[in-house]
This record gives structure tokens, sequence and C-alpha cells, in this order.
């Protein structure tokens, strides 16, 4: 929720005039800045079985990319890396296709150190080939 959204701003005014709401975050800031080892070590427990159900990386990023393409499917997607773009990459790969790798691997997504000099693919193999 935005900050300064209604449903936020009524909430927290709710937080703020409810007395037991006020009882109930006054013993959470309690809980929190305590620095008995006992609530230490709990706090370190709950944080731990917390994170075992947050949102981890490639859920957010799953999440946005459905945000941006309502139609994305995650199976349609590995199917087509599968059957299409992994072979194509591979091959060129191989085949020291500079210009289908040029195509395929953008800028962005080249490291620094990538370069596409002209080999001769008879007398190198490609894990002699250094990206």
């Amino acid at each position: 929720m935005h900050a300064s959204s209604p449903r936020q701003e009524r909430w927290q005014q709710l937080k703020e005039t409810n007395p037991l709401l006020r009882k109930v975050s006054a013993l959470h800031g309690a809980y929190q800045e305590s620095e008995n080892p006992v609530v230490s070590s709990l706090r370190s427990v709950t944080s731990t079985v917390a994170s075992w159900f947050d949102e981890n990386e490639t859920a957010r990023v799953l999440r946005t990319t459905k945000i941006l393409d309502p139609s994305f499917s995650m199976e349609t997607f590995e199917r087509e890396l599968r059957e299409y773009i992994v072979p194509e990459v591979v091959d060129a790969y191989l085949s020291a296709d500079n210009d289908a790798l040029k195509s395929w691997c953008s800028e962005a997504v080249r490291p620094p150190s990538f370069s596409f000099s002209t080999r001769d693919s008879h007398t190198e193999t490609p894990a002699e080939l250094d990206l």
C-alpha cells in the first residue's frame, strides 16, 4: 500500500486510537527493542522462520513480469527457451557465428571482458574460447 493511501491513513488512525491496538503496538516495540538474551534468540528464530515465507527474487521477477505482460506464462517461456533460444545461441557459439551471437547477446547482457574476436573454429574447442 502507498503510504498516503486512504486505507493506510485509516489503519494508522485506528492503531493510534484503539486501546487494544496501542497496547499490542507497545508490546511489539518492547519485544523488538529488548536486549534480553532469550528474547533476542526468540527474535532470531522467528525472523528465520518468517524468511522462509518471504517472496524470493524469482517470485518478485515473475510477479513484475506478469504485471508488465499479463499474458506471460512461465511454461511458454521455458518451452521457447528450450526449443528455440538456447539451441540457437549454443549453435552460434559452437560455430563461432559472431553475427548471430551479436544479435542474441545484446551489449547490456555481455560481460565487459566478452569479445567477439574472429577465431578459427577448427583450431580451438569451445572450452578454449574466452567469454
